[in-house]
């Protein structure tokens, strides 16, 4: 990601957010300048960003740091596309010792989607903070 292309990413990220997880999203009520605040200080500095784009346009991000996946995210209109395929194939050419990810157990869309691409749950409990969601590891092994 470049620096330019953070406003439309976190907009991505915010649609994304809405779509998948509207119950917590709504409870949570980050303001868009939280949002940006947000991704800048924390998700672009703690993690690579990587961006499906098509025609210029970012479709979907990946963040991830050390084989952690932090946030993988499609845009609406282009889920059930292959973007959210083509981010996974990345992160594990990027991470051939294997991947991991938290997600939250009500997202089964999500759930769905990373044990087609071969992540196995490993744990469940809840996410730390103020968002205090019930959530599951998952691991997906090495590819080598």
């Amino acid at each position: 990601m470049r620096a330019d292309e953070l406003c439309e990413v976190v907009a991505l990220w915010r649609r994304s957010r809405d779509d998948a997880q509207p119950w917590l999203e709504a409870r949570m009520s980050h303001s868009a300048d939280d949002d940006l605040r947000y991704f800048r200080e924390v998700v672009a500095r703690e993690n690579e960003v990587w961006l499906a784009l098509s025609g210029g346009r970012a479709l979907g991000l990946l963040a991830l740091r050390e084989g952690f996946i932090a946030h993988l995210y499609v845009d609406p209109p282009a889920q059930r596309s292959g973007v959210g395929s083509v981010l996974i194939a990345h992160a594990q050419a990027l991470s051939p010792r294997g991947l991991s990810l938290y997600t939250h157990q009500r997202n089964q869309r999500a759930r769905r989607f990373y044990e087609r691409h071969g992540f196995r749950p490993r744990s469940f409990g809840v996410s730390p903070g103020a968002e205090c969601e019930p959530d599951v590891r998952y691991e997906r092994p090495s590819s080598e």
